[in-house]
């Protein structure tokens, strides 16, 4: 029987519909508070971007015996001769946090990201706006908030907030 619209809508907008956290790599103040945003979100499971092959080191990298600093370390496993892939982790990393968190509540964790050996990692990543000949996401936003340039957007909208602030 089809969801009424409503019904839908409500589904997948509401408190228990996907929750994202944007993550700087290794920021202490979202390491801080990773643990109690999910706490409050309770995720049924939790996606960490990391390429697919990482998945195996997973509950190793969560282990309550694993002590920062850690890495963790692939290459594409076609024999494409892409680069190795090295993602570094220390304690103040929200990833590691995130991780550790799930490890001691039992939720499942899955690197989301592509496989290595994806085309899109040696292609490039580009906003879909500046595929389409526009301006990209975050040019976009800068550009309405205060039209600053440089690397300050991510530290006014995520870093700057005090840790336990909405």
């Amino acid at each position: 029987m089809p969801v009424p619209p409503d019904e839908a809508l409500a589904a997948l907008t509401g408190p228990r519909a996907p929750y994202l956290i944007g993550v700087r790599h290794h920021a202490p103040s979202l390491a801080a508070v990773v643990p109690a945003l999910l706490d409050a979100a309770e995720p049924e499971v939790l996606l960490v971007e990391l390429p697919a092959e990482m998945q195996q080191w997973l509950p190793w990298l969560g282990h309550e015996e694993t002590r920062a600093p850690v890495a963790l370390a692939a290459a594409p496993g076609d024999g494409s001769g892409g680069g190795p892939a090295f993602y570094p982790f220390a304690d103040f990393s929200p990833e590691l946090a995130a991780v550790r968190w799930a490890a001691r509540t039992g939720t499942p964790v899955i690197a989301c990201d592509l496989p290595l050996a994806d085309p899109a990692w040696s292609e490039g990543r580009r906003a879909v706006g500046e595929r389409s000949g526009g301006p990209g996401l975050a040019t976009a936003v800068r550009a309405r908030l205060t039209g600053r340039p440089g690397d300050d957007l991510w530290d006014r909208l995520v870093e700057a907030a005090a840790p336990g602030s909405p």
